[in-house]
């Protein structure tokens, strides 16, 4: 059965692809540029009431940051967020498999706000894409 620390190696694989970003494993004290995209562990996992049927879905978050000392750079998230080839849904939906694993990437959403924060000791604009990955 694949693993979600499998999971978040493909989907940080398939995030790599996008010019530009910096995908880092988790959150740094420093972050080493940006944009910047952090995937973070599943927020939504309930392995036991699916065992039986020998596959769960995972719901993982990817947080995606640019820095907020200029107001104009959360323009940036944009073109991370559009369905275009530089964006996070056309990264991840070119491999719903995540590289062959034994999974299938279901829709993604980015239904939250805009968000300022302090992230990495630095004040950043943030979004977060929801992930669901259904694991055989």
């Amino acid at each position: 059965m694949t693993t979600l620390a499998q999971v978040r190696d493909g989907l940080e694989a398939r995030l790599d692809t996008i010019d530009g970003l910096r995908v880092v494993p988790y959150v740094p004290d420093v972050l080493p540029g940006y944009p910047a995209a952090v995937v973070f562990p599943p927020v939504d996992v309930d392995p036991p009431n699916d065992l039986a049927s020998g596959s769960f879905t995972a719901l993982f978050v990817v947080l995606l940051f640019v820095p907020a000392n200029v107001d104009r750079k959360q323009l940036d998230l944009y073109d991370l967020l559009d369905r275009g080839p530089g964006s996070v849904f056309a990264a991840i939906a070119a491999d719903r498999k995540l590289g062959g694993l034994d999974v299938m990437v279901g829709n993604m959403a980015a239904t939250d706000p805009l968000d300022r924060a302090l992230m990495a000791s630095t004040q950043v604009y943030q979004r977060a894409i929801s992930v669901p990955v259904f694991i055989s």
